[in-house]
């Protein structure tokens, strides 16, 4: 049998933890736990579920938790499945005990529905987001302001100015590349 890979993912770091997924999928048999925090609307930017897909080897594991913390998305769930199957390599869940290896038409069944749940899931959030949206706009008389922003502009430019590059800037601060330089480019 191979290496068993776990994976972990939170939508935010702000009163959410990572450390019960994580010490739950190491009782699982997890020998390194690759942990994202992002939103499972979409596989974009997901750089540990991508760095542990490229570490699985034929007989591997990836062990997750819940469907959901993959991906909300039927097609992005299958996406990474069949990638998976690729490497012939096997797709664990644990919660509800799902295992896709390619080879039971039953499994894919599963991660289908489940998919769709997440999907479902998904619709719901993106309303009650445009629900509070427009609530919003009529408190403040048609104007929506939007979120607060998280990232100080003036702290880039003085980690810039005492010489730091963007890369570190971003390490520095936790938060995106892209982010450094659009603040800069502004």
């Amino acid at each position: 049998m191979g290496k068993v890979l776990g994976y972990a993912r939170i939508s935010t770091d702000q009163g959410q933890d990572i450390a019960s997924q994580k010490a739950k999928l190491e009782s699982l048999g997890a020998v390194v736990v690759f942990c994202d925090v992002g939103s499972g609307m979409s596989l974009t930017g997901r750089d540990q579920l991508e760095a542990a897909l490229r570490l699985l080897d034929c007989g591997d594991q990836l062990l997750c938790l819940h469907p959901d913390r993959i991906a909300r998305d039927t097609s992005d769930l299958l996406a990474v499945a069949k990638r998976i199957i690729e490497k012939k390599a096997i797709l664990r869940i644990h919660d509800p005990a799902i295992t896709i290896d390619g080879s039971d038409l039953m499994g894919e069944v599963l991660l289908t529905v489940f998919g769709l749940v997440g999907r479902i899931e998904k619709h719901f959030i993106t309303a009650r987001i445009r629900r509070g949206i427009d609530a919003r706009k009529l408190k403040n008389d048609g104007a929506y302001i939007g979120r607060r922003p998280t990232i100080d502009p003036d702290r880039i430019r003085e980690l810039r100015d005492q010489g730091m590059g963007p890369t570190q800037i971003a390490r520095t601060l936790k938060i995106g590349r892209a982010s450094v330089y659009r603040l800069l480019a502004a």
